[in-house]
């Protein structure tokens, strides 16, 4: 881009990316992230699978971020140098929805889908925002309740033709046209930077793989009180206070390994279509390898992707298929299913024009390394009235991770788990200057915090369901991410 041009989309837009692309069919995804960010915090990479393990077109590496929106004392702040103007002092969640409508980039044809924007997670205890609960479980973990980045600089590898992408934005958030050119100069000297940086060699990065040792691994609900509370969400369920309640524990583990490593065994082991390592700027790292969207906003075409109907998956490929048609012929199943796509297309019709929501898949399997899930996909149309952040605020916490009705589910979460969720059954994504929106649940994850890893799972709870066989599901749904952290705790650099 030349300046020029850059002053012409400086008149209408106040972020615009400068772009530059590059020949490098010899780089790697973990490479470039290794020779860019470097496992500075404020640093991330995004990837996707698809379900037969194949790899999506765009690997996102995030290098530079000006500043981080977060909470503390329960409003809205900044970490870093956020821009002249950024909303603080305020509800996180209006601090965001201010911030997300605010900041607008131009689409240039030829760049990839994720040019810059705000990158990072809303936890689920975001949701007391949105709904009145009441303040029973335990705060021990002490994460802020959400954390974007503001992501000015990228690489983004092409998969399909070795290109790599890198785009560094100007960010004018007060309008102001006195300082554009020196906008302009600033963005071209970091794709520079960038540029150099790439063309640096690594030295090198060889790991043995061997049989990982099982680590200690605790739970903050032993056995025994996760099958109390099941029994007790059944009789909630038959006193008609709920349909379904997703009841959840929380793993933990030492975590010696760098979450890079943690990520590469995640990577190699469990590829999903969301993966993802964020290193954040107060110290906490997240690596996982979510299968299910929250919510996607394109073009104003919004769409949920609903999760719910779990099998283990079997080593020969007769038992899986028979497991596959025992899931979705099972009546459990199927009820629960059901109810939670009426949930999606009720959160929808919150935001979207009246008449565009439809079902446009129903019921399929979908596969993934430790286990099979049910999926049905729910689309609409944003409606004139709504933002696309107002996209994920309608559908926050996803009902595959509270329960229907959903308000009453999570007051009964609250009642009977016995520390706060943090990050788990959050969101995990951005939300671009162009006003789309990626996101998905957090699940499948760790969150790395002072040594040690934290891996929640739950279970969705109705009124025949088995106990035993409830909390078996959350052992299942977390063994991925956990034998991923002790094969990094293991891995021995050659």
């Amino acid at each position: 881009m030349q300046l020029s041009e850059f002053r012409e989309y400086a008149r209408d837009f106040n972020v615009v990316p400068v772009s530059r692309k590059l020949l490098a069919d010899g780089e790697t995804p973990l490479a470039v992230y290794r020779k860019l960010a470097a496992n500075r915090p404020a640093t991330f990479l995004l990837e996707s699978a698809e379900h037969g393990g194949a790899w999506s077109r765009y690997s996102f590496i995030g290098v530079n971020c000006e500043a981080t929106l977060t909470a503390q004392a329960g409003l809205a702040t900044w970490l870093g140098k956020p821009p002249a103007g950024a909303p603080a002092g305020i509800d996180p969640l209006a601090a965001l929805r201010l911030s997300a409508n605010h900041l607008k980039s131009p689409k240039i044809a030829g760049l990839p889908p994720l040019t810059g924007g705000l990158v990072g997670y809303m936890g689920y205890d975001s949701v007391r925002r949105l709904e009145k609960l009441p303040n029973l479980a335990i705060d021990d973990l002490q994460i802020p309740e959400l954390a974007f980045m503001l992501t000015t600089d990228l690489a983004v590898l092409d998969h399909s033709d070795g290109t790599i992408t890198l785009i560094a934005n100007a960010i004018n958030w007060d309008g102001s046209d006195d300082r554009v050119d020196e906008a302009y100069h600033a963005a071209t000297a970091r794709l520079d930077q960038m540029a150099k940086d790439l063309a640096s060699p690594l030295p090198g990065y060889l790991s043995e793989l061997s049989k990982p040792t099982a680590g200690k691994i605790s739970s903050n609900i032993s056995s025994p009180e996760f099958l109390a509370k099941v029994a007790q969400i059944k009789e909630e369920i038959l006193a008609g206070e709920a349909f379904q309640v997703v009841l959840s524990q929380r793993f933990e583990m030492e975590c010696k390994a760098e979450p890079i490593d943690v990520y590469r065994m995640l990577r190699l082991h469990n590829p999903s279509p969301y993966m993802y390592l964020f290193h954040f700027a107060d110290g906490v790292s997240v690596v996982g390898s979510s299968p299910e969207a929250l919510v996607k906003v394109t073009d104003g075409e919004v769409m949920v992707h609903p999760i719910a109907g779990t099998r283990k998956r079997s080593d020969s490929p007769e038992e899986d298929a028979r497991l596959a048609t025992e899931l979705l012929a099972d009546p459990k199943e199927r009820a629960e299913h059901l109810m939670l796509v009426d949930l999606g297309r009720n959160d929808l019709g919150r935001i979207c024009a009246a008449g565009s929501v439809e079902v446009v898949d129903f019921m399929h399997i979908e596969r993934y390394s430790h286990v099979m899930h049910i999926v049905s996909t729910v689309t609409g149309k944003l409606g004139a009235d709504s933002l696309p952040v107002d996209a994920l605020f309608a559908t926050f916490p996803a009902g595959t991770l509270s329960g229907a009705p959903k308000p009453r589910a999570m007051e009964i979460i609250e009642e009977l788990e016995p520390t706060r969720r943090g990050l788990y059954g959050g969101a995990i994504g951005y939300i671009d200057f162009t006003g789309n929106i990626d996101t998905c649940i957090a699940i499948r994850t760790a969150l790395i915090k002072d040594g040690k890893a934290f891996v929640q799972a739950g279970a969705g709870v109705v009124a025949d369901s088995d106990a035993e066989s409830e909390n078996q599901e959350c052992h299942n749904k977390a063994a991925a991410v956990l034998g991923a952290i002790s094969a990094a705790n293991d891995l021995t650099s050659k």
